[in-house]
């Protein structure tokens, strides 16, 4: 029990994944480790997660809300990056090695903010987070720019033409406030929203009700697939002109929308 750490939560998700991050270097914002039975000498998946967001925190039930919202951003990204992406679940939290009783995950938006380290440190994070997975890059902006928060939260959610409208509202809006230009195909755009907002092309994931056609609709229709494609590349052109300017100084890594 010596060696416990204070909080981390058991993994379940995918291992392949898991175990790369394992192996590679130490993120302070998140951490996964394991993989390896030492008694036996072999590997296994017995992966877990620790957070120097946890580390502050005596509550289990404030433990809990943290990990669901770093799960949150990780099955965002994720998302973005490939749609077919499993997603990461807190099976267990142990307090001191110690199992504690799960709370349930509470409707709450709000950034975790720049955790409780020294500046030294916490630039030295970041200068090593930009050199890792990009999963976690994207995670360390979204925990302090709220274009980022969004953006990576949308997609956390069930895969949906609403959804994905909001999330593409969402994006133009950003992309006004922020000045981060975005290219959006107009014919895609049309197709898109023709489908989310047509009754008779996606049924009840439709923005709107049932509404008897008055005339035949030619538009194009979209899968619901393509539209993840189409939603998914926009969110990557700002996150990755996001990134590059927060890299080059031409915006700050703390971003609140008024």
């Amino acid at each position: 029990m010596a060696n416990a750490v204070k909080w981390e939560f058991y993994l379940n998700g995918d291992s392949r994944n898991f175990r790369g991050y394992a192996e590679g270097r130490k993120n302070l914002y998140f951490d996964i480790s394991g993989g390896i039975d030492h008694y036996n000498d072999c590997m296994n998946d017995d992966f877990r997660l620790s957070s120097v967001y946890f580390d502050d925190e005596d509550e289990p039930e404030v433990v809990w809300q943290i990990g669901y919202e770093l799960a949150s951003l990780y099955n965002g990204v994720s998302s973005i990056l490939s749609k077919d992406s499993r997603k990461l679940e807190l099976a267990e939290l142990l307090h001191n090695g110690v199992r504690v009783g799960k709370t349930p995950k509470k409707n709450i938006l709000a950034l975790l903010g720049k955790p409780n380290i020294s500046d030294s440190l916490y630039n030295q994070e970041f200068e090593k987070v930009k050199k890792l997975d990009v999963r976690f890059f994207m995670m360390n902006l979204a925990t302090e720019r709220e274009d980022a928060y969004l953006i990576l939260k949308y997609f956390a959610v069930e895969a949906s033409y609403i959804n994905y409208y909001k999330t593409l509202e969402t994006l133009e809006e950003l992309s006004d406030k922020t000045g981060i230009a975005i290219s959006v195909d107009k014919k895609l755009r049309k197709s898109f929203t023709n489908t989310a907002n047509n009754f008779t092309l996606s049924g009840l994931d439709s923005r709107h009700g049932f509404k008897q056609a008055l005339k035949e609709n030619k538009t194009p229709s979209m899968k619901l697939s393509e539209a993840h494609l189409f939603i998914a590349s926009i969110a990557k052109d700002y996150l990755n002109k996001l990134a590059d300017g927060v890299i080059n100084g031409i915006h700050n890594k703390s971003f609140k929308m008024d």
